[in-house]
């Protein structure tokens, strides 16, 4: 039976409800924000998209999101500071997430800087593309990302799959799971991605793929440098007690 009070999902939402979302500047979760602007323009001659301007209440930095719904409402807002004015807000009855098609960022979360840039920079252009339904051009970059990561790895190996498996032993504290899910793309057999190794994948297979490789790169280039990070200052909490230590002896 799972655990009802595990709300651990909407960690993983942008908008978690009309009042509180994951900031994709400062990577606080669960901060207030409010909707500083939104606008609309014409899509096509028979669509409306509507712009929408999310600024965190923690690092005040904005966001944008595109829908084709209207999902604001007007409201009294009472700031910070005690004082009244009008305004508007998500709907509450809405889900947020649901109702938009493109944010920018892409993603609640922004990559770690501490990944290379060029697979950072692959990877925001595949969700970018995912997100507007261009599959074709989200596959080749989420290739291309994973051949990137191939290579600034020194995966060993003459195919893919070997490639891949290599870097399972390279890495034994990652899931070895996510290996395996990248390791069965069917189609990646060559070197180098050609034009003609292009077929698109679904959206469904786009998300794990994407979502798979988010998680091997933080285990890989994030994780072990927040692990020395802490463990630093370990040495220096230690040093200073052994310092206070003597002085007193």
């Amino acid at each position: 039976m799972s655990d009802s009070t595990d709300q651990s999902s909407l960690d993983e939402k942008y908008f978690v409800d009309h009042l509180v979302y994951n900031c994709p500047f400062c990577n606080r979760r669960h901060v207030r924000y409010n909707l500083k602007g939104y606008s609309t323009f014409d899509w096509s001659n028979e669509k409306l998209c509507y712009v929408y301007f999310a600024q965190c209440h923690s690092c005040g930095k904005d966001s944008m999101h595109l829908s084709y719904e209207p999902i604001v409402e007007n409201m009294y807002i009472q700031n910070r500071s005690g004082q009244g004015f009008s305004g508007f807000r998500f709907k509450q009855d809405v889900d947020i997430d649901e109702a938009i098609f493109y944010s920018v960022p892409t993603s609640f979360l922004v990559l770690d800087e501490r990944i290379p840039a060029i697979i950072r920079e692959l990877i925001t252009e595949a969700e970018s593309s995912r997100k507007l339904n261009l599959l074709t051009g989200a596959s080749a970059c989420a290739r291309k990302a994973i051949y990137e990561f191939l290579l600034l790895e020194k995966a060993e190996g003459d195919y893919y799959e070997d490639k891949i498996k290599s870097l399972k032993a390279k890495f034994p504290s990652v899931d070895a799971e996510l290996f395996d899910v990248l390791g069965h793309i069917q189609d990646m057999t060559s070197d180098k991605v050609h034009e003609q190794s292009w077929p698109k994948w679904s959206s469904k297979n786009l998300t794990l793929i994407i979502e798979t490789l988010k998680a091997i790169l933080h285990e890989v280039y994030v994780v072990p440098r927040e692990r020395s990070k802490r463990s630093g200052k370990i040495r220096e909490l230690l040093e200073d007690v052994r310092g206070r230590g003597k002085k007193t002896s």
